[in-house]
């Protein structure tokens, strides 16, 4: 039976620096706080009262020393807050300072240049024929692209239906074989379209210039207009498996759960290289490029 509510699960990655307490019933101490968070206030407190007390700030004017305390107390509690991945904001540090250079903000990908800084973005060796994707880590990946059945107007029963369904397939997910859900906002699909209207071309028996005329006006709207100006929302699912038997066990999976039910997938479609490419590319342009205004969005 399908929840009333859900939360994301804590994670078993976790330390005895993770583990949440609570100082107060009350007041602004009431929620609680990672050990990590306390170990760093009270050591940076202790390390702020060794700097004013016994070194050269001690012998400033009680002004300078009221300031630099305040400065210190600012810096703690901004470096010891929480961010929304639990992580110490101090943690973040070495990131920024290696972020701060120039060089490390631009990578060029002219022919001439070294191509080890895109390399290491990228981490893809190749893409085969099939659209099988060879990762620089060992792992292999394949992506299909996917239509579910979520809706807002989904009765209450098939929404617990599809509740449940996605419940019972995460269970049984191989952890050898990770499934990240792309979601791009792209140009609408207009294969069938386009297809169709050639074969109507092929099959009209009189070539009337009127006709003709007004089926490649109808081609214009579906590639100028319908298949470039109007955007929809399409998902995708990566497959990466730590080796080629993972990927195939994740494949199985996720081949079983459309075959055996409509609830979660309805559809999955295997895209072959070009088409990965075009997928892919998305989230390698640059922002002054045409394709660019697509947007996208992970989630594991």
């Amino acid at each position: 039976m399908a929840k009333t509510s859900y939360k994301v699960p804590t994670s078993i990655n976790r330390s005895f620096l993770d583990h949440e307490i609570t100082l107060s019933k009350g007041g602004w101490s009431a929620k609680p706080a990672p050990v990590k968070k306390l170990l760093f206030f009270c050591g940076g407190v202790l390390a702020l009262l060794w700097v004013t007390t016994s070194t050269f700030i001690a012998d400033a004017s009680p002004v300078v020393i009221t300031l630099f305390v305040l400065w210190g107390l600012a810096v703690i509690i901004y470096f010891g807050g929480i961010t929304k991945t639990k992580e110490l904001r101090a943690m973040t540090v070495p990131a920024l300072l290696a972020y701060v250079p120039a060089k490390a903000r631009h990578v060029y990908t002219r022919r001439n240049s070294d191509p080890s800084d895109f390399y290491s973005i990228v981490g893809i060796d190749g893409i085969d024929e099939d659209g099988r994707i060879h990762f620089s880590d060992g792992g292999e990946g394949q992506i299909y692209l996917i239509v579910g059945s979520a809706s807002y107007l989904l009765f209450d029963e098939d929404r617990n239906g599809i509740l449940d369904r996605v419940d019972a397939f995460w269970r049984k997910v191989d952890t050898t074989c990770e499934w990240v859900t792309i979601t791009t906002k792209e140009p609408q699909r207009i294969y069938h379209q386009v297809a169709n209207l050639e074969k109507r071309n092929q099959a009209l028996q009189i070539r009337d210039p009127d006709l003709v005329e007004l089926q490649n006006e109808q081609y214009d709207i579906l590639t100028r207009h319908v298949g470039g100006k109007f955007t929809s929302i399409h998902q995708y699912l990566l497959l990466k498996g730590k080796s080629a038997d993972a990927l195939r066990r994740g494949h199985t999976v996720l081949q079983a759960e459309v075959e055996g039910s409509a609830l979660m997938i309805k559809e999955a479609t295997v895209l072959d290289r070009d088409e990965a490419e075009s997928m892919l590319r998305v989230f390698y342009h640059g922002v002054d490029d045409e394709v660019a205004p697509r947007t996208a969005s992970l989630s594991r």
